[in-house]
């Protein structure tokens, strides 16, 4: 029987030795032999002796530790740089540091710093911007920025590029609007710009913050610049209240006066040549730019009083008095003068609407007149006119018996006692107060023995109550005082009916009448 191919092998396997190559070695000596191979390849690196998943672990590891160390070592190099001021070199060694780690806050300031000393703002701004985003942005880092910009400013500023300069000052100020530097640069660069308006406005927000001399000067000057004299010396002396040796706001006030006393000087001059008005400008600029000076308000109000400018007269004056006041009893001469001005404005203003026929405002100007002085007979007299015209009899009256009592030989105050009794006298006959009549017609004529009116007026009362012989005597007193009168011929004929004037005046009432009328003038002072 024939056996198969598998049957003739196996009993040969079976029985082959166990030690079939007796020089073979074991597994552990052959990797023995290996790494020894390796080892003298290699020397003593184990970074290809580990296995697989270990190198790739500390590959990691070490990529990550490199780039710190690289980057740490630009950064220390670049402080380094900067110690030495070798500030182009320090950009470089930070851009360096930036490129392995861009999140790093701190290499865009040092950067930002560097730039900052190489005057590359716009490069230093760039920086400090991209810091601020990349983490919540430090008050240091703001407060940085807001400096680059004012430094950009500043160097703007010094080209003459206002505009550009004034961009950078605003951003500076956006960061810290408390810094009064950086307003303050603003508002040079509004003024080099001749943005007067605006440069005030950002001033008096910082003044109501704070008042400041310093702030005061500049804003004085500025309306210096404006021609706005007053406002410019009020705020020299808010800064000389502040710090009364302010080097500036002195001379600036030096200045304002002595322009003051130049403007007043030509004042004087164009009045005494008769130009009024042109006076009138220059004295303006005298008080715009000295506005406590009485003197000059002095001046001013007797300007315009010349002028019929009595509103702003009485203004100017009351304002002088007011400055004497307040600087003391030593301008006691001062305010006397202006106390006399005004009640002689006063005075003038109400004749002055007497004549326009606006006799109830002359008599209010005349009762301001008389509360500074009871004295003047003049102010009592105008006043008695004023009243006069309005028909107010009995004030009038008053006024002039008034007037009557301070000059007693003032011919022309007689005169108007006298016909103002007159006008009573004729109203009380026509209201048939007969005896009232005759005592207002004789007090008249004690008052002005020379008008011949009251002599016939009374003549014809007394001849109406049937005093004939005394009527007769007045009638003829009446036309010994106005003989070329009008009314002779008809008076004649009325009390001495079918005789001539001559024949009455040699006759015994003729004679009667030059008597008294002789006595009345005795008993009257005249003063011509």
């Amino acid at each position: 029987m024939k056996k198969t191919m598998a049957e003739v092998h196996t009993p040969v396997l079976e029985e082959m030795p166990g030690d079939l190559f007796p020089t073979a070695v074991s597994e552990e000596t052959l990797q023995e032999a290996r790494n020894k191979t390796l080892r003298k390849i290699f020397g003593s690196s184990q970074v290809f002796l580990d296995d697989g998943p270990k190198t790739n672990q500390y590959l990691k590891r070490t990529y990550t530790d490199i780039v710190q160390e690289k980057m740490a070592e630009h950064y220390r190099r670049g402080l380094q740089y900067m110690s030495q001021q070798e500030w182009e070199k320090a950009v470089t060694a930070f851009s360096k540091a930036i490129h392995l780690r861009p999140e790093e806050v701190e290499l865009y300031v040092k950067r930002a710093e560097a730039f900052l000393q190489l005057c590359d703002y716009q490069s230093a701004a760039l920086n400090l911007k991209k810091a601020c985003s990349i983490a919540p942005p430090l008050a240091e880092h703001i407060e940085l920025l807001a400096l680059t910009y004012y430094r950009q400013g500043q160097s703007l500023f010094e080209q003459n590029c206002h505009l550009d300069a004034l961009e950078s000052f605003t951003r500076a100020v956006e960061l810290q609007p408390r810094n009064r530097d950086y307003h303050m640069r603003s508002i040079c660069c509004l003024a080099a710009l001749g943005r007067y308006a605006e440069c005030i406005r950002l001033l008096n927000k910082q003044l109501e913050e704070q008042g400041n001399p310093d702030i005061y000067v500049v804003r004085a000057r500025l309306y210096d610049q404006l021609n706005k004299a007053t406002l410019c010396y009020q705020d020299v002396l808010a800064a000389l209240s502040l710090d009364p040796r302010h080097h500036e706001a002195l001379g600036l006030r030096d200045k304002m006066m002595a322009k003051a006393e130049d403007a007043k000087d030509k004042a004087v001059n164009l009045a005494v040549q008769g130009e009024l008005q042109d006076a009138l400008k220059k004295i303006c600029i005298a008080i715009e730019n000295n506005p406590l000076s009485a003197q000059y308000y002095i001046f001013r109000g007797t300007v315009c009083k010349k002028l019929k400018d009595f509103s702003h007269a009485v203004d100017d004056f009351v304002r002088a008095m007011q400055l004497c006041n307040a600087e003391g009893s030593e301008d006691a001469p001062l305010h006397a003068e202006a106390e006399n001005h005004l009640l002689l404005t006063y005075n003038d203003f109400a004749v002055h609407c007497y004549m326009k026929g606006f006799f109830q405002e002359g008599v209010l100007l005349l009762n301001k007149a008389l509360q500074g002085d009871r004295s003047k007979k003049e102010l009592y007299v105008n006043r008695g006119d004023c009243f006069f015209q309005l028909g107010e009899l009995t004030f009038a009256l008053a006024d002039y018996q008034q007037a009557f009592d301070l000059d007693e030989e003032d011919w022309d105050i007689r005169a108007r006692v006298a016909k103002l009794l007159d006008v009573l006298g004729l109203q009380a006959q026509q209201q048939r107060q007969y005896q009232q009549a005759e005592c207002l017609f004789s007090e008249a004529v004690m008052k002005h023995p020379l008008l011949p009116q009251l002599y016939l007026h009374r003549a014809r009362l007394r001849r109406l109550i049937q005093n004939i012989t005394s009527a007769q005597e007045d009638a003829l007193i009446s036309i010994l005082l106005n003989s070329k009168s009008d009314e002779t011929a008809p008076t004649i004929m009325s009390f001495f009916p079918g005789r001539t004037l001559e024949e009455v005046l040699s006759s015994t009432i003729g004679g009667s009448a030059r008597g008294t009328l002789e006595r009345n003038l005795q008993e009257s002072p005249r003063s011509m």
